[in-house]
């Protein structure tokens, strides 16, 4: 089991238009969520919030925005292996936001709680809604070329030309 959470406010609305394929204002118009704001105290998540951070590590960066998941549920099948409790990401469906994905299961308790246990985690509601203006422009919906990956080959074989 695992959970999956966004750095940023805009972050988790992109990630459902994208899984929804909601691509015009009008069909953005009738989606609303819930955002939630969390505590999240892990020991040890990995930090692959960047492509060339991903790289260095020996992981593939494009493998992190494939819109095919095996690659990267098997990188975490073996992260937690090792005693990681999660991992930072770039975002698929946001170019330039930064995905956390907790590994194992989480249950919701009081923001102001003492967690005994790893799986508690205090969370509250910050607010319901629908998606920013303009975010379904900046969307990365299946099949298309992902912005920030782009860029990151780009400057890398530029330093390779070099």
């Amino acid at each position: 089991m695992t959970q999956y959470l966004c750095l940023d406010s805009e972050g988790p609305f992109a990630e459902k238009l994208r899984h929804e394929d909601l691509k015009t204002e009008g069909e953005v118009a009738t989606y609303t969520a819930t955002l939630w704001e969390l505590q999240v105290n892990e020991g040890f998540v990995v930090d692959y919030s960047t492509f060339q951070k991903a790289e260095d590590a020996g992981f593939p960066p494009e493998a992190l925005v494939d819109d095919d998941h095996e690659r990267c549920q098997l990188e975490a099948q073996r992260l937690l292996s090792l005693g990681a409790g999660g991992i930072l990401s770039p975002s698929a469906a946001l170019p330039g936001s930064v995905n956390l994905t907790l590994f194992g299961p989480r249950v919701e308790v009081r923001w102001d709680a003492k967690t005994g246990v790893a799986s508690a985690v205090p969370s509250q509601r910050l607010a319901e809604g629908r998606p920013p203006a303009g975010l379904v422009g900046r969307v990365r919906y299946f099949g298309a070329a992902h912005q920030g990956l782009e860029e990151h080959l780009a400057q890398r074989s530029e330093v390779r030309r070099r």
